[in-house]
């Protein structure tokens, strides 16, 4: 399975999105005129991380939910090759950067009776 690459350019632009939204979380934290003198660093290092977990956990999920509704309703077994619906599964994730349930993509084969996960795309079924 090949992994492609984000490029250096497009890594930095997020990177640039997340920095201005880090403005509108400062801002809904405190208000227009920022944090009072009573705040210390380690209270604004608390609520940077609060952002940062809370926005890899949205980032992941979304993707991961956007990338399964390529897999369609049914998928082969990776054994015999049977069509078999597609059904999801909770399944606890830890990320860099925080936690998710995954609402994983699983089925079943009922002519091999055993669960997969979905193969990737294009991988040809094994033959027994």
């Amino acid at each position: 399975m090949t992994h492609p690459k984000i490029s250096p350019q497009k890594l930095q632009d997020i990177r640039a999105l997340a920095a201005g939204w880090g403005k509108i979380i400062a801002r809904r934290a405190f208000g227009e005129t920022g944090p009072g003198l009573d705040i210390d660093i380690d209270g604004m290092e608390q609520l940077a991380a609060a952002a940062t977990t809370g926005l890899a956990e949205g980032t992941f999920a979304a993707l991961l939910e956007q990338q399964a509704q390529h897999l369609g309703t049914e998928q082969p077994c990776p054994d015999c090759g049977h069509l078999c619906p597609l059904g999801h599964e909770d399944r606890p994730l830890a990320v860099r950067g925080g936690r998710l349930t995954y609402h994983e993509p699983v089925c079943h084969c009922p002519a091999c009776r055993r669960d997969f996960f979905p193969p990737a795309p294009g991988a040809p079924p094994r033959r027994p």
